[in-house]
């Protein structure tokens, strides 16, 4: 079951890689700038398990990290509104490999990752810019109770990456830039399986990008006027399959369905805040012939968010704080949740998503994946 999942989230990414950036009838005739870059990140990891600070076969605290990326990056000079809000983004999408220093209870971790890169501010010839990556990191050595019993921290051979970044560039001639930044890195399977306690990374990285074509012509990105803006009631279901943190080491599995009602309104070009509510119902899906019936009931929750959204056309980055009005474990108005995670719009008001559902900001509760359908009326 894990595999299966695991190749439809592989494939979900790369699509979302691919389609990123969004294509209409004329884009063909209009030029990317296309570039690579090669970056190394060396960092410090969060010890936040005993098996981080030093209960594990090698003896010794796992706190360090090294990363090697290469990245396949787009960029044009602002050929439709969104594009000059965010003053020429770049795109892509990036392949790296990492080290713990662990190898036989982390191994060596290859990740495949989308790119987003948003400029900040621009001079002659320096820029700071902010990056964001979101994919699938593959290839862990991951918690088994006999073989790797102390790995608390990867629970399954695959986790998500993220990877958050700002970094200042430097033009060294017409074709090559160099860069250093600092970036905030964080791998977790989203509660697929336990345990998933997560690991977080803070580092700086320095980078070598080479353009494949010229350079955009900065001069001519005009940032756009006031545009056209929407109030959008967003309809979503989701699906998930998890287990609870609770029980870290049991066998337990629970399918969860939900449905949300989100109203928005858009305060400005790139920003559209929404006010709604998250339905969820989830149920044990392999209980045992001898459990009793409280646990194979179906259990509900009711939450109230506030969710703030950056809009890249076709493209969103999703971000919720929600408390629980009704939960079976948390009681009322106890217990606050949070949403992180990307959706897009692949046919008219349609639309698919990823994001995970976490809470108290650091615990992974489930991940969702989402359809969604949007009723719009332009301002």
């Amino acid at each position: 079951m894990v595999s299966h999942m695991k190749k439809f989230l592989f494939g979900l990414f790369l699509f979302a890689s691919i389609n990123a950036y969004p294509q209409s009838v004329d884009v063909l005739d209009k030029k990317n700038h296309r570039s690579i870059s090669v970056s190394y990140l060396k960092g410090d990891v969060i010890t936040n398990t005993k098996f981080l600070r030093g209960d594990n076969l090698i003896g010794m605290p796992i706190d360090k990290f090294q990363s090697v990326a290469i990245k396949m990056l787009w960029q044009n000079p602002g050929y439709y509104d969104w594009q000059k809000v965010y003053r020429a983004p770049y795109f892509g999408a990036g392949i790296s490999l990492s080290d713990l220093y662990d190898r036989l209870e982390l191994g060596y971790p290859i990740s495949v990752f989308g790119v987003l890169g948003i400029p900040v501010k621009r001079w002659n010839k320096v820029e700071i810019f902010s990056e964001f990556q979101f994919g699938l990191a593959l290839n862990w050595k991951c918690y088994h109770p006999l073989y790797n019993p102390k790995n608390m921290n990867i629970g399954a051979d695959f986790s998500f990456h993220t990877n958050c970044g700002i970094g200042v560039s430097y033009s060294l001639s017409k074709k090559l830039d160099i860069g250093a930044g600092v970036n905030f890195v964080h791998f977790s399977n989203g509660a697929i399986e336990r345990p998933n306690k997560g690991i977080n990374i803070y580092g700086s990285s320095v980078e070598l990008k080479y353009y494949l074509d010229d350079r955009i012509r900065r001069e001519s990105i005009k940032l756009p006027g006031r545009l056209e803006r929407s109030n959008d009631l967003f309809f979503m279901v989701c699906g998930s399959r998890f287990q609870l943190i609770e029980t870290e080491l049991s066998v337990d599995y629970y399918g969860l369905g939900g449905f949300s009602l989100i109203y928005f309104t858009q305060l400005s070009n790139a920003f559209r805040l929404g006010y709604g509510a998250d339905l969820d119902c989830w149920k044990l899906i392999n209980p045992l012939p001898d459990d009793d019936l409280s646990r194979r009931e179906l259990k509900k929750s009711l939450g109230l968010i506030l969710h703030p959204e950056f809009i890249f056309d076709k493209l969103t980055l999703v971000a919720g704080l929600g408390i629980y009005a009704s939960h079976p474990q948390f009681g009322y108005f106890k217990q606050i949740y949070q949403r992180l995670g990307v959706r897009y719009e692949f046919y008219k008001s349609v639309s698919l998503g990823l994001n995970i559902r976490g809470r108290d900001f650091y615990r992974a509760e489930y991940m969702e994946l989402n359809l969604g359908y949007r009723i719009r009326w332009m301002k």
